[in-house]
């Protein structure tokens, strides 16, 4: 994962150029700019590789919005910091973008199952096959494997959360979106904290039923293949693929992949990670992302079963926040516990497969 960090402004998609292009990123049809396919490939793997660099490119609509809450976020936590209630509202707000921003991008709510939990309910999961390795997330960092014979078990809830603070001190000294960096860092508690949570059982899961593969050189639709028959051989539906975005420039340099790959054409879903479909299968990267919230390293790649044979998870309530102040953290300042009661279980080791390219 990448270490580097950058102050560069986003820049909104349909004013971005690549390289010498003449014509921009984003067509008038909202569409990226191609002549065929092949150079759809390529432009999207241009495009990551600035991304992955660490220059942010975003929608109009996202780009807007965020001009607008600038102007306002400054104001706004000063008010916050003088008025209680805004200050809880403030809290609230947030917890409630943390929420959408996880199930619209993160990585474990795309690939488990969703379990809605009442009042005095209980995450159960039920097995849709016996016999096989179930693996339980026990804490945010801590991961245990299970044999499973019984149609149901219980996975245990913990709690994922973040702490943003905001001192005086930045409030005084800075111009800048004291609220966006707070929100960033809150997203990298939670978003990537629950991404980060699906890896560790992804990650625990490797030999129990799939062995990893190395793939030497580069990737190809042969190689893909046969990782994605690990999932698949095991009678379970190959619905997912997640790979680290240098993997994407193998797949633009391989002919043969044309044939395999249904890419995305709108700039919004590719800007959200979704790069399309190849040999059935949804394809997600993490390289649109801010650059603390990459979780993949340069050359991972995951096949994902179907949710209702691979997991679930649940999130009780979903994201809350707390008030935070000065003389509990013993800096002059205030903030939110952010923290939502998290549970989540990869429900057959057989339903997920890792592959890694080496040179």
């Amino acid at each position: 994962m990448s270490s580097k960090k950058t102050n560069r402004r986003p820049i909104v998609a349909t004013d971005f150029r690549l390289g010498n292009r003449a014509e921009r990123f984003v067509g008038q049809n909202g569409e990226i700019n191609a002549s065929n396919k092949n150079d759809l490939l390529r432009t999207m793997a241009q495009a990551l590789e600035v991304m992955a660099g660490g220059q942010q490119i975003v929608t109009a609509a996202k780009a807007e919005a965020a001009e607008s809450l600038a102007k306002q976020h400054r104001e706004l936590v000063i008010a916050a910091f003088e008025d209680q209630d805004r200050y809880v509202e403030l809290g609230q707000a947030m917890a409630n973008e943390l929420y959408i921003s996880a199930n619209k991008q993160g990585f474990a709510r795309q690939f488990l199952r969703r379990q809605e939990l009442s009042q005095g309910q209980i995450p159960q999961t039920r097995l849709e096959k016996k016999n096989v390795v179930a693996i339980v997330a026990s804490s945010a960092t801590r991961v245990e494997a299970q044999p499973v014979r019984d149609d149901w078990f219980y996975p245990p809830e913990f709690y994922i959360s973040a702490r943003p603070f905001i001192e005086q001190r930045d409030i005084d000294r800075s111009n800048s979106d004291i609220l966006e960096q707070k929100y960033l860092e809150s997203l990298e508690g939670i978003m990537v904290g629950e991404d980060k949570v699906w890896l560790n059982l992804a990650n625990q899961s490797i030999g129990v039923a799939n062995e990893a593969t190395t793939i030497v050189g580069t990737l190809t639709p042969l190689a893909l293949g046969r990782l994605r028959s690990n999932v698949t051989r095991w009678r379970v539906p190959a619905a997912n693929l997640l790979l680290a975005s240098d993997l994407w420039a193998d797949i633009v340099g391989d002919q043969s992949f044309a044939v395999v790959i249904d890419p995305v054409t709108k700039h919004e879903l590719f800007l959200e990670g979704e790069l399309g479909t190849i040999l059935g299968m949804k394809t997600y990267t993490d390289a649109y992302r801010h650059e603390s919230h990459h979780v993949l390293n340069a050359g991972d790649i995951w096949v994902v079963g179907e949710s209702s044979q691979h997991g679930q998870y649940t999130d009780r309530g979903g994201v809350n926040s707390e008030p935070l102040s000065g003389a509990q953290e013993k800096v002059p300042g205030r903030g939110w516990w952010m923290h939502e009661s998290f549970s989540a279980v990869l429900a057959n080791a057989r339903s997920v497969a890792y592959g890694r390219r080496v040179a």
